[in-house]
Formats: C-alpha cells, sequence, structure tokens
C-alpha cells in the first residue's frame, strides 16, 4: 500500500474515532441536564407498550450476547480459527482490544458515576450506568469480527451478510438494554462511541502493519 493510498484508508477512520470521541464528551456534559435526564427516562417508559413477556424474554437472550462470559466464549472460539488461518495480527488484536475495552469501561464508569434507571429491572445489573457495558462490548467486539473477517471472506454476498448480521446484532443489544430498564438510551450511544473509537484505533493499526509488511 503506498502512502497516498494508506492516508486515504486512514481519513475516515480518523474522522470516525474523532466524531465518536466528540460526541461521548458532549453526552457527559448533557446527561446532568435535567431536560435530558427526563427525557431519557420518559423513553424507557414509552417502552411499556411494548414490553411484553415474549419480547422480555426474547431481548433477555439477545442482552447475553454481549455478556463478557459469552464473548470470552467467542473471541477464544475465532482465535482458533485465525490461528488455522495462520492470521496472527487479528488473533492477537481481538483479545487485546477486548480486555482494552473492558479497561476502559470500568474506568469510565467510576469517571461520570451516573446511576441506573430508577425503575425495577428485568434483569440483574449492578455498577454505574454510563456508558452501557453491553453497548461497549457489542460494538467493540462485533464491530471489531465484521472489520477482521470481510477481508477473509471471498464470496460478497456472505460479505454483505456478515456485516448485515453484526450490525444488527449490535443495534439490537443496545436496544435491549433500555427495554429491559438497565440503562438509558443516552448510556448505549455512549457505549456505541466508546466502541467505535476502539474500532477506529484497530482499524489504524491493521492499515500500519499490512502497509509495513508490503
Amino acid at each position: 500500500m503506498g502512502e497516498k493510498k494508506r492516508g486515504e484508508a486512514l481519513v475516515p477512520w480518523l474522522w470516525t474515532g474523532m466524531i465518536c470521541a466528540l460526541v461521548f464528551l458532549i453526552l457527559v456534559i448533557v446527561i446532568r441536564q435535567p431536560a435530558i435526564q427526563a427525557f431519557d427516562r420518559m423513553l424507557i417508559k414509552s417502552l411499556d407498550l411494548i414490553r411484553t413477556p415474549e419480547l422480555i424474554s426474547f431481548f433477555k437472550k439477545i442482552t447475553n450476547m454481549a455478556s463478557s462470559n459469552f464473548l470470552f466464549f467467542l473471541i477464544a472460539l475465532f482465535m482458533v480459527y485465525f490461528l488455522l488461518r495462520k492470521k496472527f495480527m487479528p488473533l492477537i488484536l481481538l483479545p487485546a482490544v477486548f480486555l482494552i475495552e473492558r479497561y476502559a469501561n470500568s474506568v469510565l464508569k467510576h469517571w461520570v458515576m451516573r446511576n441506573r434507571p430508577p425503575f425495577p429491572h428485568l434483569v440483574h445489573e449492578t455498577g454505574y450506568s454510563f456508558p452501557s457495558g453491553h453497548a461497549m462490548n457489542a460494538s467493540t467486539v462485533y464491530g471489531l469480527l465484521i472489520l477482521l473477517m470481510l477481508p477473509l471472506i471471498k464470496t460478497r454476498w456472505i460479505r454483505v451478510a456478515w456485516a448485515v448480521v453484526g450490525l444488527t446484532l449490535i443495534l439490537l443489544i443496545g436496544f435491549s438494554r433500555p427495554f429491559l430498564r438497565v440503562h438509558y438510551f443516552t448510556d448505549i450511544i455512549a457505549g456505541y462511541c466508546a466502541g467505535g473509537v476502539l474500532i477506529s484505533l484497530s482499524a489504524i493499526a491493521l492499515i500500519f502493519v499490512y502497509n509495513r509488511k508490503r
């Protein structure tokens, strides 16, 4: 990859990372505003109209797909796959970024110290609310799996399907958290933004590594 092409590849990821970081910082400020807090609570209450037992059961299953225990198992499976394919950069990057994300989420939660919604939770959760750990988990891990797997998939429709499934999971997991009354929607957006920063940094690292190999 030449210098010009590398620069062209870097620009979208640099912009994505900066925009995600900026939106996250704006959210840190605005969630303290009473009007935003009231709007956040109203959004959660509005979901009562569709909180049927069937949907609650469905979203409990969906939300578990971003739990740390599930993702450790999923990451281990893909590490075996990358090892068999001799793709050592993805083999290292996937678990490393996940561990960084887990640490970063804890640091950010204790920095912002936002309490969870004052409604009966439909799943057991403890700790602070902002940013959502599940949204950050989902956007980081499933986003990284899209990024790492697409170059390895040769068939176009499978590439498209892989990306669509990954993005759909990220969105469903994010929606499941306010649906289950354990997060505000602003927590979810913040989790996506934090994950977006990590994905952008991962993409930039991949561009530099593959450029050096060539």
